[in-house]
């Protein structure tokens, strides 16, 4: 007889999202398999979205921060104060398909070795336009959706493993985080995933894809909605957070050989940053660079495991180029 399926609290981290919190939080409503606890993480927003989610979402856990504390460590307030066996994240500016939950759910109870389970994100704007299916990661440090701007022709139906974990729409076992935080909250935002896929995955979960848990992602609009010059304001803490991890996680073979790879990339973006926001941005974004690498190497665990690099895609020069063209194309 198969085991009743456990509890599940969802959490969405919101900063400044009123107009696009409602569409998400309705769809949780939605789910044929509904959440027995949701859980709204408001960073200190000024638009009125702790409000909004008091007057109209009654059934909604409000959880207000006196600052914005970021993604990662919203994620993890949430998680304080979460009581499911099993933990969703959907971000505030996607929407769920009535099935998503359920499906996911359903595919962590099939396979007891997957800490995570994530399912098919479209575009909200394109229908059938893949954002991701799974993600993937590389040799330097870079984080992106399995099918990426792929149009669907039918290519992601099966039910399977893949590297990592995606934080936009996603299912965690709680008991395989370890009573560790969800993420490393010094991440802000952005890497966080890749941070917790390589936790995951050197204590031997795996992560599955699931197609049938399908969710309508409007992009960065959020971010756009939320700061000014949001294109700069990804990169800086993309950046400097991917040296952090590649410190951090990297064998000292892997990192020597592919940090000239790692910093010739992000001086690409080191370059636009002066260009477009002048020095003192530059200097700043160097800065934290800086530190954030030597803050990865402060933390390198001696005897870490490497059950992940099996996943890892390598890319060359050539390779990032044809990537980066593809990601903007």
């Amino acid at each position: 007889m198969r085991a009743m399926p456990g509890t599940v609290s969802a959490i969405l981290v919101n900063y400044n999202g009123a107009q696009f919190l409602s569409d998400a939080l309705e769809s949780l409503a939605r789910q044929t398999r509904k959440a027995e606890q949701v859980i709204v993480v408001d960073n200190a927003s000024s638009d009125g979205s702790a409000a909004l989610v008091r007057a109209r979402f009654p059934w909604v856990t409000l959880i207000e921060a006196s600052t914005n504390t970021g993604f990662a460590e919203g994620n993890n307030i949430g998680l304080a104060a979460a009581t499911g066996d099993y933990v969703a994240l959907l971000n505030t500016d996607a929407v769920a398909d009535a099935r998503w939950l359920e499906s996911l759910v359903d595919a962590l109870e099939r396979d007891p070795h997957a800490a995570g389970a994530e399912g098919k994100i479209y575009y909200a704007d394109a229908r059938t336009r893949i954002e991701q299916a799974g993600a993937l990661f590389n040799n330097i440090g870079n984080y992106w959706g399995r099918g990426h701007r792929d149009e669907d022709r039918g290519q992601f139906e099966e039910s399977m493993e893949v590297a990592g974990v995606t934080a936009c729409a996603m299912l965690v076992r709680r008991k395989a985080l370890g009573g560790a935080p969800l993420f490393d909250a010094s991440l802000f935002m952005y890497g966080e995933e890749l941070d917790l896929t390589i936790r995951l995955r050197s204590d031997g979960w795996s992560i599955v894809f699931e197609p049938r848990a399908v969710v309508h992602h409007a992009g960065m609009r959020s971010l756009n909605a939320a700061v000014d010059a949001p294109r700069l304001f990804q990169q800086f803490h993309a950046n400097r957070n991917r040296l952090k991890l590649v410190a951090k996680y990297w064998p000292w073979p892997l990192l020597l050989r592919n940090l000239p790879l790692v910093a010739l990339s992000i001086a690409y973006w080191d370059l636009v940053f002066l260009v477009r926001a002048g020095p003192r941005y530059f200097a700043r974004a160097v800065a934290a660079q800086i530190a954030f690498f030597v803050r990865g190497l402060r933390e390198r665990q001696a005897q870490h495991s490497y059950r992940w690099l099996p996943w890892m895609t390598q890319h060359s020069f050539r390779g990032l180029k044809a990537q980066k063209r593809r990601m903007e194309g």
